[in-house]
């Protein structure tokens, strides 16, 4: 395997409650050597309808082609859990002495500024081509949250790797295997973690999406940790 020694290059996929899941068996280095420490973090709100999704993801196509049948509660839910996320990832970041910062529309990183973005996302059931799907009420798998990094640069935003996974994770009911391993092999992260929450499901209790949404961050903060690490941004503990 190519060496990767990037802060945000295919980061280990963490498809949360599988025993054994993907594994990169290739990383190719598009952004070569250390990264400048940024002099901000930017986390945007996580993605919860295809509208979310901007052109630079890699889930852009995906949400192109489907069609637009969450209801407004569910959009509404997605949402707040989305900002949930980024805001409890960005204390996560801070956390750690890094200027952690969450972004919004009339954000304009700046050169060499980390950009953090993510979406909720399912796959599919009931048919042989799985495909993802962003938001609640997309499907009956269980919703998971797929992270993408980039680095602004003077010519506009670029990922920050890409890499080929292999998967080993068994069957396993409400995981569409082939499709975490089709996003992965396109998401600059890599990074795929589950929410814990059925895609179909309604939540009304903002007890329980807050409690979710502190776990999904941590779950992803500890991946970035270790890397912030490599990058010698941080001290190891």
């Amino acid at each position: 395997m190519r060496s990767c020694h990037r802060i945000l290059c295919l980061l280990a996929l963490l498809p949360m409650g599988l025993e054994a899941g993907p594994k990169v068996t290739d990383q190719d280095e598009i952004v070569t050597g250390k990264l400048p420490k940024p002099a901000h973090i930017w986390v945007y709100d996580f993605g919860a309808t295809p509208a979310d999704v901007p052109a630079e993801s890699a889930l852009a196509s995906a949400a192109q082609k489907q069609q637009p049948t969450q209801t407004q509660q569910q959009i509404a839910t997605g949402r707040k859990l989305g900002t949930e996320i980024a805001s409890e990832l960005v204390k996560k970041i801070q956390g750690m002495g890094l200027p952690g910062a969450q972004a919004n529309a009339d954000t304009k990183p700046e050169i060499d500024d980390l950009v953090i973005r993510g979406h909720l996302v399912s796959f599919s059931e009931g048919s042989e081509k799985k495909r993802v799907l962003i938001g609640f009420g997309a499907g009956e798998s269980e919703l998971q949250a797929a992270v993408e990094g980039f680095q602004m640069t003077d010519q506009g935003l670029r990922q920050l790797g890409k890499g080929d996974t292999e998967s080993t994770a068994g069957k396993t009911p409400g995981v569409a295997v082939g499709a975490l391993t089709t996003i992965a092999t396109h998401n600059p992260l890599g990074l795929i973690v589950s929410t814990g929450i059925k895609a179909h499901e309604k939540h009304s209790g903002s007890d329980k999406l807050k409690a979710r949404a502190r776990d999904t961050a941590k779950k992803i903060a500890d991946v970035l940790k270790r890397r912030f690490e490599e990058q010698g941004w941080i001290q190891s503990e």
